[in-house]
């Protein structure tokens, strides 16, 4: 079987390069010489281009799999020229590790009813609330999985850094001020303006991770003290890997610090983490890593990791 892997644009977004490498991984243990990663369709706020060139509708594939957050949003414009063209052909669609955009009965109604008029093979959701608003919508098997971003750790090797710090992932409007209270627990609060970027917590420096896409004019990147950014994965893991603790509130950061062994806190303070993305992190049995930072449980990672992969093999 040739099968096609979707995965989010990387210069976008870095944090999608961490499901996607644990996605493929998990794929290949199935086919190891049948799975490619293909690119996103045009984003999705190009999603009704007229000038570009067709690459997904014309790939000569048995199965499309789709990731990410996308039942939801621009999803119907992205890809129904794209799952129409697998449709004339007799081919299927799946969808791995795969998220709501709203989380609303409204959008539910509207994604099951347009995936209706093709071959669904399965559904394999990333968190639990997707797979109940899914679970009797869809003519195929659904499965109440996790993050593929769990099998990063299995997928790649990166080295530890010599350096002890924390690791703030924050837009540059929304980094809040991070201290310690007098009973050690990790408090945030809004930052002030006109106030410094903070340089050190605890007696550690602070590294901020970047995620924002590449612009020729540095300054608009490095624009906090110790910024790291790059357009490929290794060099984050390696920070998230060697860190004492990973506060973000990008869910893929989080996810990527804890499956390489670190700690993480999720920390709602901007419009984007306040959306429902961070419904897959209970499902990794993380419900208080939005309080105080939290480690993953390997034993019941390892499970459902093993899940995953026997439902992916009975329905490939």
């Amino acid at each position: 079987m040739r099968i096609g892997y979707i995965g989010g644009h990387w210069h976008t977004n870095i944090g999608n390069s961490f499901y996607n490498i644990g996605a493929l991984h998990l794929l290949k243990k199935l086919y190891p010489e049948s799975v490619y990663f293909i690119p996103d369709p045009a984003q999705e706020y190009w999603a009704k281009l007229k000038n570009d060139y067709k690459f997904i509708d014309n790939l000569d594939l048995d199965l499309l799999i789709v990731t990410g957050p996308s039942f939801g949003g621009k999803f119907i414009d992205a890809y129904k020229s794209i799952f129409e063209s697998f449709l004339k052909k007799n081919k299927q669609i799946a969808f791995l590790s795969i998220g709501a955009v709203e989380y609303t009965e409204k959008e539910t109604e509207k994604i099951a009813n347009f995936l209706k008029k093709y071959k669904v093979r399965f559904v394999a959701t990333r968190d639990r609330t997707t797979y109940d608003f899914y679970k009797d919508k869809i003519d195929a098997p659904v499965y109440d999985g996790i993050c593929t971003s769990m099998f990063l750790n299995d997928s790649i090797s990166v080295p530890k850094l010599d350096d002890k710090y924390y690791v703030y992932n924050f837009d540059q409007s929304s980094e809040p001020f991070i201290y310690r209270d007098r009973k050690n627990n990790f408090i945030y609060k809004k930052k002030s303006f006109f106030k410094k970027s903070q340089t050190n917590l605890n007696g550690l420096n602070v590294i901020r991770t970047s995620s924002v896409p590449f612009v020729r004019f540095s300054k608009l990147i490095y624009n906090r003290p110790n910024i790291y950014w790059s357009s490929s994965p290794e060099g984050y893991l390696s920070i998230y890997k060697s860190a004492e603790t990973v506060f973000a509130d990008r869910v893929h950061t989080c996810c990527a610090a804890l499956a390489m062994g670190s700690k993480s806190m999720y920390i709602m303070v901007s419009k984007r983490s306040k959306q429902k993305r961070y419904e897959l992190l209970p499902r990794l049995g993380l419900e208080n890593i939005f309080t105080k930072p939290c480690s993953l449980d390997f034993n019941f990672i390892r499970v459902e990791k093993n899940k995953l992969l026997e439902f992916l093999s009975n329905n490939l």
